[in-house]
């Protein structure tokens, strides 16, 4: 046996470095061919110890017999052994070097006993030098025989020692080193014997030096010096006897030549150093080649060349050189035969390294000369045989890689390739069997298993995978290209039975050929067996190709699908589980997609019991992902394998492989069908199997699947979105199918969400898209819709993308807005049929009214299958997002519920039977807005203040839910909110907006907090990003008189005393904004400026006339200094003068200054009247019917009036017209008749250019006043102060200068300046359009196309206004409808108020356009067609600010009817769709419990407000229906009715633009007298300076 197989491997080769330089003659000569190393090698040794034959006369002198006496004498043992030494060294180098007349042998019989064993090893060793140097110089002078007697006897006598070496050198001299061999006698010791005693003993020795020279620690081969020097005699020995049979051969007996040969190859048989095995292959070789290898050897000679080979890579060459002399000897056939019984004897112990390389051997001569004759026989056959037996016999891994090399080698080799035959591959020991058979052991490197890079290259498992692979693709090259030799089946058996390890084009071969075949279709008889291999073997083993896996799976779905029609339903079924059998352990997600995308496809086309199979199997595979992840920990201890233990591990890993491939379960053969099976049956017949095959995929993927587990980071996470999409899908499916299914997707999606820490962030919310996107009807059937309503709340979380910074978008899981397609599947487009909802409210009456006797009550859903339909119980659903915003989840799940709850609960019907949950909600809101709020691991950039502002904005849309709630609920909303407005700055604003709704809605409630809102609010007064809403919150309030009733005046001055400061800010950032405050800033100035006076003015107007006359000096000194200015002395009802740089005077004035005087103007009209402002011209009523020489009329600039007289010279009769900024008014003088003048005419008086017939109608003939004190609450419409300030101006508005008296009142100039002053309204105007759309109406034409819409909408235009006839209309603005021709219409709607007037452009009210385009006013009455709306889009298409009625039920798209003007758009939805009319008569079980579904008990309407892109209103205008709010339908025309006008406020400041302010209708007409006045005081100016100048010249003249 070879000890230590282990050193076939290269590693080896570093430990007897030392060994192969020493031998390095030996390793040349041996590459150069045996018969020419021998040479060499003998050559060379015979330099080392033969000395050069040179004749006498080569000799330096003649050494005298005296002096050789006199060094013997020193020899002898009566010497010191130093003496001794020295005197044999100095008589040996005479001998070499001399010529000796004395008899050298004699020279020896003295010195001989220098050899006895006593004496000491260097003694011993100097008499051998001697001994060496007699012999030599014997052998020179050609001796007699007799003396190479003695010497041989001595030699032979000698016991083997530390000095052999010596002992050795000295036989080799005596026999010329092989070449001439003593003649012995019969009584000598035979030299064969001395010989193997020497190999014996030497070995010995060796061995012991060897192993005592090797530390425990050290690799095999670190020799000591004693070590290597007894290797180098052992090398020798062997040299000379190999030198002995190459010279001497015939001298020497069979049985000589076997005992030295047996000692030899057992030397090679149990050592493990490389020159020792050296010595046996040239041993065999020289015997080969000299002589002949006794036959009785050959075998063993032959397993030693097969180990030494295998043992050590160098001596290959060698080796098979050494078989070739054999194979071409008269052994030939013997030596194949017994390469032969290397491998197919396993009775007899066999050495691995021998095995290996008979394996070796047999494939060298298979592939020798090639198609020539040779002297032995080989075949194909016999060597797969033999290939076979051995690793059928012997289950040895590197027997498997020998193999496998060398198969590799005939595969690759074309021409013996070529030998390879048709009944070879159907042999039983086919070459394809015997690559199955040696690829048991390959193994792919371990997924998640790192391997040392030398350890992986070298194991044997990896070793033969790589051979395998080339393998592998040379049949798969030589099948495709037509050259395989052997059946087509075959190889495909061979292919599936090492499946694991072929590549992914053979793979495709395969399936290619099952499909090719039908082999899997159903009408082949094994087509379920056969669809099972292809399953097994690529599609469920995951470390296949994607495209592979694809492949396979698409196949299997077209022969489900197959089956499904020709087969029974159960067998359908059944092959359907197998495709679906693994998918819990599924890893690749681009095919765990492709299995859950084929099962949705199922789901819509199977029963109900197979549905709940298959929505199982989902959820079990989403379970399997989630032990994963709770296992990983563990998996990765278990994956990490230790360096030391990688060949174990390796080998136990391969171990299990090969007996899932070997002991397993077979691949059936594959019988070709005729030519008339495949046209009529396509039958497929199955044999018994050739191939060992895997049992289950589970042992196959084993690897894989700890791979998986060891990183199951994010996978279980993606498998189970994956998987909740499907469920998302499924749904969808089912409300156009089936309301069961629906149903069944339904509970499994609650089931989820209520654990929502148990999935990833991107599961939950993949289900929550789809469960927030449910809506119902008014028949409350199902329907889903885009997320809409939100952007502000998507903002508020940081998930709005235009909000967003790139990298926040890759990152984040959910955003808004989001793909239509991000549901998997597009959105149905109507309401489900069989699909409804219900509450908790209404499940006690479900359950006694239609669920059978004895079947339990399910929370989830209610399915009536006699119906088809499925009711879903929506407080289920409620309830758990409401558990998740009380405890808290993930930021990405936390944030998407509170960002799409609000526009869910808008639906109101959604849950109008869920009361108990939607006050658990409310009560959980207003905790949270004191500050109450769960865990949050909100991002960087959203502070919990920002959830706030979602949660109000939340409640703002449970205020719908009003008739849930009891006063005490109402206190605590408005007590919630009132706290959130104090708590946080950014929440602040939502507060006041749901405050507002919270005041038209919950007025009582609103009412009882008054006093804390304001106190809030003057707090609040520095915060520039909260004016603008409580601005419009007061200028809303003033509207609501149930809330200003009890104003005490303490309560007025609040309001007013707020608005003031903010006119304060508003000055501050318009004084600012010229150098540094930004365009924002700018119209914000501006915007809060005329919020802010027409908080003053409305307000004012609000309070009875008492109070007016109170809080007037308040106001106005409140004015001015607001603006900048010293407050009067006096008050409008009061006397006094104003200062030098009031209105009246042309000083200049600020735009502020003209807001507020014309401000006071209004304050000074309305403290002693109560009259409505109207829109009219001022014309004459003096001289219609009499001459105008009779009239004399002149024209005044009073302060800030124009004050026109006209008077009849002979009756006094007069017309007093006086202009101000805030209006018009005319009054007729009758002089009482007493103040005429004697010539003057009485009854003239009565009639002159008046209508009054009697004098009982005069005015000026009205009766004394009496005692009778009036009331201060008297509502009058003159009080006699007021004709005092209309005749005389107000005193505040005096002045010190004389008024100004225009000189030419008739001037075209003076006349057009006036008649522009008329025309300028003397009210605040508002055009306002009103849109209907109608239900699924999208388009611009069929939206103005409508000429009606539904009760709500025409209820709706009756609480905005009043209904006007248009033609003839002069009194009502009407925003350019034409009052003459009806061509707008015949009606409009129109509101005002004492100082504003609005007119609403309702486009159903409008007709189209007139059919003819040359019609005239002169042509009649015209006609109309429906073809064109430009005329309707003429007006909404001009208006500013547009109100849209929406009743389609789908988003508002701003762009549906364009315009360049439509700023703002407040849209105006129900919240809940109208059912279509297409709905089936019958309704659903929770509709009919809750009553006609046209009739709901939450009459409230969603309202919006939309911003034109291109204004920049985000920080200036943000009303408080810019975030959805619900208003209820009462209170619903004047909350828009508030909304619109502000917004169209802000609309003409943000369209004037910073550099052209917005100025009111009050200060452009007094801008108007202001100029005017400064005209006509040019005017008198110049005048004056041109009769100065004529004076100046006449007075020069003159001098």
């Amino acid at each position: 046996m070879y000890q230590a197989e282990w050193t076939e491997t290269s590693r080896t080769t570093s430990s007897n470095a030392s060994n192969t330089y020493r031998l390095g003659n030996v390793f040349r000569t041996l590459t150069k061919g045996f018969k020419s190393s021998y040479t060499a090698s003998t050559g060379s040794q015979s330099a080392a110890y033969t000395p050069s034959f040179q004749s006498e006369n080569g000799r330096a002198t003649q050494f005298s017999d005296t002096d050789v006496d006199i060094i013997l004498a020193r020899i002898a043992s009566s010497s010191s052994n130093d003496d001794r030494i020295a005197a044999a060294d100095e008589l040996a180098d005479a001998i070499s070097r001399t010529a000796i007349s004395k008899n050298v042998v004699e020279i020896w019989y003295t010195a001989k006993d220098m050899l006895l064993p006593t004496n000491l090893l260097d003694v011993r060793r100097a008499g051998l030098n001697l001994l060496n140097a007699c012999i030599v110089y014997d052998m020179d002078e050609d001796s007699a025989s007799v003396n190479r007697l003695v010497y041989y006897r001595t030699l032979a006598e000698y016991p083997v020692g530390e000095d052999f070496d010596l002992q050795l050198k000295a036989f080799r001299a005596l026999t010329k080193d092989g070449r001439e061999l003593p003649v012995l006698g019969p009584s000598e010791s035979p030299m064969v014997q001395i010989l193997s005693t020497w190999l014996r003993v030497i070995f010995k020795d060796v061995t012991l030096a060897r192993g005592a020279a090797k530390p425990a620690a050290q690799n095999v081969g670190a020799d000591s010096e004693r070590s290597q020097l007894m290797s180098v005699n052992l090398h020798n020995l062997c040299s000379y006897i190999i030198n002995i049979f190459k010279f001497n051969f015939y001298a020497f007996e069979e049985i000589d030549i076997i005992s030295l040969l047996k000692d030899i190859l057992s030397i090679c048989g149990r050592t493990s150093n490389k020159s020792d095995i050296i010595e046996g292959i040239v041993m065999i070789n020289t015997l080969t080649v000299y002589g002949n290898l006794p036959l009785s050897m050959l075998e063993q000679s032959i397993e030693t060349l097969c180990g030494a080979s295998a043992v050590v890579p160098e001596l290959f060459n060698s080796c098979w050189e050494a078989i070739l002399h054999l194979v071409n000897s008269h052994l030939a056939n013997n030596t194949i035969v017994a390469l032969y019984n290397i491998l197919r004897e396993p009775e007899k112990v066999r050495a691995r390294s021998a095995m290996k390389g008979a394996v070796v051997f047999l494939q060298k001569l298979l592939e020798h000369e090639p198609g020539q004759t040779k002297a032995y026989n080989i075949t194909v056959n016999s060597v797969m045989r033999s290939y076979n037996t051995v690793m059928t016999v012997r289950d040895d891994i590197h027997i498997d890689l020998a193999v496998c090399k060398s198969m590799t080698s005939l595969i690759l080799n074309d021409e013996t390739y070529s030998l390879m035959a048709y009944e070879d591959y159907k042999s039983p020991d086919s070459p394809l069997v015997v690559i199955g058979l040696a690829a048991r052991h390959a193994m792919l490197p371990i997924p998640g298993v790192k391997l040392q890079a030398l350890e992986e290259e070298y194991h044997p498992a990896i070793l033969i995978n790589k051979l395998l692979l080339q393998i592998l693709e040379r049949l798969r090259v030589s099948y495709q290209g037509g050259s395989f030799n052997g059946p087509p089946e075959a190889l495909i058996q061979f292919f599936l039975a090492v499946r694991a390890h072929i590549d992914e084009d053979t793979a495709n071969i395969v399936v290619e050929y099952y499909e090719n075949e039908y082999l899997c279709f159903p009408s082949s008889s094994g087509w379920r067996e056969n669809s099972e291999v292809l399953l097994d073997a690529f599609f469920r083993n995951q470390s296949r190709a994607l495209s592979l896996r694809a492949k396979v799976f698409r196949h299997m779905k077209n022969v489900y699908w197959i089956a499904r029609e020709v087969c029974d339903e159960r067998i359908a079924d059944e092959f359907l589980e197998k495709i679906f059998l693994t998918i819990r352990r599924e890893s690749d997600i681009d095919i765990l997609s492709q299995v859950v995308d084929f099962g949705v496809d199922v789901a819509s086309q199977i029963g109900i019991d197979g549905y709940k199979k298959l929505v199982k199997t989902f959820r079990g595979c989403m379970h399997a992902q989630n032990q994963i992840a709770s296992n990983s920990v563990e998996t990765r201890r278990r994956s990490v394998v230790d360096g030391g233990d990688l060949e174990l591990h390796l080998s136990a890993s391969s171990m299990t492989q090969n007996s899932a491939g070997a002991a397993g379960s077979t691949v059936r053969s594959i019988s070709r069908p005729t030519t008339s099976e495949v046209s009529h049956s396509h039958s497929r017949q199955t044999l018994s199997s050739s191939f060992p095959m895997p049992r289950t995929t589970e042992q196959l993927q084993l690897a894989s699947e700890e791979s998986m587990e060891a990183n199951a980071s994010p996978l279980h996470t993606t498998v189970s979105t994956i998987i909740a999409r499907a469920f998302v899908i499924m749904f969808i499916q089912g409300l156009e199918r089936s309301g069961e299914k629906s149903a069944i997707i339904y509970k499994e999606l609650l089931e989820i969400s209520r654990w929502p820490t148990d999935w990833n962030p991107e599961t939950i919310i993949t289900i929550y898209r789809l469960l927030f996107r449910i809506r119902v009807n008014k028949a409350s059937r199902v329907v889903l819709i885009q997320p809409m309503d939100m952007d502000g709340l998507a903002e508020s979380v940081g998930r709005l993308v235009p909000s967003m910074a790139p990298e926040a978008r890759t990152a984040a899981i959910w955003k808004h807005p989001e793909s239509d397609s991000i549901l998997g599947a597009p959105l149905p487009e109507r309401a489900s049929f069989y699909v409804t909802v219900c509450g908790n409210d209404t499940k006690t009456v479900l359950e006694e009214e239609h669920l059978p006797d004895g079947e339990p009550s399910i929370e989830e859903y209610y399915v009536n299958r006699k119906r088809g339909i499925a009711s879903l119980n929506m407080s289920t659903w409620l309830a758990t997002v409401v558990k998740q915003i009380k405890d808290g989840t993930s930021w990405e799940i936390y944030s998407f519920i509170i960002a799409h709850l609000a526009p869910q609960l808008s639906n109101l019907q959604l849950f109008m039977a869920s009361q108990k949950e939607i006050q658990w909600l409310r009560s959980l809101i207003c905790e949270q807005l004191t500050g109450q709020l769960p865990p949050l691991d909100n991002p960087k950039g959203v502070s919990k203040a920002d959830v706030q502002v979602v949660l109000v904005r939340t409640l703002s849309s449970i205020i719908g839910y009003q008739s849930f709630f009891s006063k005490i609920d109402q206190d605590n909303i408005v007590k919630a909110v009132l706290l959130g407005l104090m708590s946080w700055e950014r929440t602040a604003a939502s507060c006041v907006n749901c405050l507002l709704v919270c005041s038209y809605e919950f007025p009582l409630s609103i009412k009882k907090f008054l006093s804390q809102i304001f106190a809030n609010f003057q707090t609040k007064i520095t915060n520039s990003g909260l004016s603008v809403h409580i601005l419009e919150f007061l200028t809303a309030m003033a509207r609501i008189p149930s809330l200003t009733s009890n104003f005490t005046q303490d309560d007025f001055k609040r309001v007013f005393a707020m608005s003031f400061k903010y006119m304060e800010h508003a000055n501050d950032l318009s004084s600012s904004s010229s150098a540094k405050a930004s365009h924002s800033n700018k119209i914000l100035s501006q915007y809060l400026m005329a919020l802010a006076y027409s908080v003053v003015s409305t307000w004012y107007l609000t309070m009875g006339m008492a109070d007016r006359r109170d809080l007037a000096p308040f106001i106005v000194r409140g004015l001015l200094l607001a603006n900048g200015n010293r407050a009067p002395s006096s008050s409008p009802g009061g006397t006094g003068q104003h200062t030098q740089n009031g209105p009246g005077f042309s000083g200049a004035m600020t735009p502020n200054d003209e807001r507020s005087w014309a401000l006071i103007d209004l304050i000074s009209r309305f403290t002693y009247s109560d009259i409505a402002l109207k829109m009219h011209t001022v014309f004459s009523g003096l001289g219609q019917d009499r001459p105008r020489s009779e009239v004399v009329g002149n024209i005044w600039i009073h302060g800030i009036s124009i004050l026109s007289i006209e008077t009849f010279v002979k009756t006094g009769i007069s017309q007093v017209v006086v202009r101000r900024p805030t209006g018009t008014t005319s009054f007729n003088i009758f002089p009482d008749s007493r103040m005429l003048p004697g010539w003057g005419d009485p009854e003239l008086l009565l009639s002159g250019g008046a209508s009054w017939s009697s004098t009982k109608e005069r005015p000026g003939l009205a009766s004394p006043l009496t005692d009778d004190t009036i009331s201060a609450d008297d509502q009058l419409a003159f009080l006699p102060d007021y004709f005092f300030t209309e005749l005389a101006a107000a005193p505040e508005f005096q002045s010190v200068l004389a008024p100004t008296l225009i000189p030419n009142p008739s001037d075209p100039a003076i006349v057009r300046a006036i008649g522009m002053f008329d025309r300028t309204p003397v009210v605040e105007f508002h055009k306002i359009g009103i849109v209907y759309i109608g239900l699924n109406q999208t388009s611009e034409r069929e939206i103005l196309a409508n000429s009606v819409g539904s009760k709500a909408y025409l209820d709706f235009l009756d609480g905005m206004g009043t209904l006007i006839r248009l033609r003839g209309n002069k009194q009502v603005y009407t925003g350019g409808l034409d009052t003459e021709h009806d061509i707008d219409g015949e009606y409009a709607y129109a509101w005002s108020d004492k100082i504003t007037q609005a007119i609403f452009h309702c486009t159903t009210l409008m007709p189209s356009r007139r059919d003819s385009s040359d019609w005239t006013p002169q042509n009649g009455e015209p006609t109309y067609d429906d073809e064109s709306l430009s005329n309707k889009k003429r007006h909404i298409g001009n208006n500013y600010v547009n109100i849209y009625w929406n009743e389609s039920g789908k988003p508002f798209n701003f762009e549906t009817i364009r315009s360049q003007f439509n700023f703002i758009n407040i849209v105006i939805s129900p919240h809940t769709k109208a059912a279509s009319t297409f709905s089936p008569s019958s309704s659903s079980v929770a509709s009919s419990l809750l009553g006609d579904p046209t009739e709901s008990p939450f009459d409230f309407y969603k309202v919006r407000v939309l911003v034109q892109p291109s204004v920049d209103a985000s920080a200036v205008f943000s009303s408080a229906a810019s975030h959805l709010k619900m208003v209820g339908k009462d209170s619903l025309p004047l909350f828009v009715r508030n909304l619109a006008f502000n917004a169209d406020i802000f609309a003409v400041v943000w369209h004037a633009r910073p550099d052209d302010e917005y100025v009111s209708n009050w200060q452009y007409r007094l801008r108007q007298i202001r100029n005017l006045k400064d005209r006509i005081n040019a005017t008198i100016e110049k005048s004056a300076n041109a009769v100065m100048e004529w004076a100046r010249e006449n007075d020069m003249k003159s001098d």
